[in-house]
């Protein structure tokens, strides 16, 4: 995308922030405005063979020496915390909006740092199997609400 103006760029990402947390599932609502459990996401990215996976922290860990609103960071979408991936096993510590994530909870996080954050091809391992239906699981609930 090209912008006249710096101005006319921000409005452009105001109004897709605004159109994202328009189209939230339920259960994307409820990862977002729960801000006082550590909670936990998925998001696939199969153009890069990746799927990276997310530790959302509470307002109250965000906050002390943030240089932001934790809570209207949070009420804009954004959950902050700790992202792994193959790529980055050890974590980076970052913001993501809650539409490009799937809420799972802490035992399939826990599945997947055991098995090293495996790629989106990876899942499809029968090593894997497990994690891939807890997954699929986690999916189907986000889409049926």
């Amino acid at each position: 995308m090209e912008f006249n103006s710096i101005e006319e760029a921000f409005e452009a990402m105001d109004a897709a922030e605004q159109a994202a947390n328009e189209n939230l599932k339920p259960a994307q609502i409820e990862l977002r405005d729960d801000v006082e459990n550590r909670r936990y996401w998925v998001r696939a990215v199969p153009e890069w063979d990746l799927v990276i996976y997310g530790v959302a922290w509470t307002n109250a860990e965000v906050q002390p020496g943030a240089d932001f609103d934790a809570a209207a960071n949070r009420a804009r979408g954004y959950l902050t915390g700790q992202a792994y991936s193959v790529d980055t096993p050890h974590g980076e510590h970052g913001d993501t909006h809650v539409a490009q994530v799937l809420p799972i909870d802490a035992e399939t996080f826990e599945a997947a740092k055991a098995a090293d954050w495996p790629t989106y091809t990876g899942l499809r391992d029968p090593e894997y199997v497990e994690l891939t239906v807890r997954l699929s699981h986690a999916e189907a609930r986000m889409l049926r609400d």
